[in-house]
């Protein structure tokens, strides 16, 4: 898995005759093929970087006022959006694909859709349009924006908790303790 620690700029469905639903992974230098859905590639990338996603969905759906298309937060340079990037082959098919914010250089309006340009130069065309792209793009950036006042909040709300209660430690607090610690890491980093 050692496409999971590169500098991934999208994830994006693709089908292979042979195997079926698979994901192309865009990293600066090149691609890979992960012979998983989209789904479950979006899954793994939460786990290796001990993010519930649901729970984020929901924070950041609430924060957003959004319930379908959210920008999946990793870190404040791992902001994901997400886009039509193909037609559904059959049923189950995953549709969108999801884009690095930070390496989005420019938005190309094109009959039929819009083409994301990459810093690297690199174009993914998309089945939504140009406008509808740049509207997840300015989602995502209040997403980023929100990423420091959504630690913080949590931060603090586990602190109150131990002002007040004085009891053994349970799996969420631990967690509470893990997101800490993860923030003290970045500010250091």
């Amino acid at each position: 898995m050692e496409w999971i620690e590169q500098d991934i700029l999208a994830i994006l469905p693709t089908y292979r005759g042979d195997k079926g639903n698979c994901t192309l992974i865009l990293v600066e230098d090149g691609q890979q093929i992960i012979e998983r859905t989209v789904k479950t590639v979006i899954k793994k990338i939460c786990k290796h970087n001990h993010i519930d996603l649901k729970a984020a969905n929901e924070t950041y759906g609430g924060l957003l006022n959004l319930k379908t298309n959210i920008p999946l937060v990793i870190s404040p340079e791992r902001i994901f959006i997400q886009l039509k990037a193909r037609e559904p082959v059959g049923k189950d098919d995953g549709a969108m694909g999801y884009f690095k914010l930070g390496g989005i250089d420019e938005v190309i309006e094109r009959e039929g859709g819009a083409i994301i340009r990459f810093k690297n130069k690199t174009e993914i065309g998309c089945l939504c349009s140009a406008d509808n792209a740049r509207n997840q793009i300015s989602k995502g950036k209040l997403a980023k924006e929100l990423y420091g006042t959504v630690r913080t909040q949590s931060v603090q709300e586990s602190l109150e908790y131990y002002h007040s209660k004085d009891g053994p430690a349970m799996k969420s607090d631990i967690a509470r303790l893990y997101m800490k610690l993860d923030d003290l890491l970045l500010k250091l980093g």
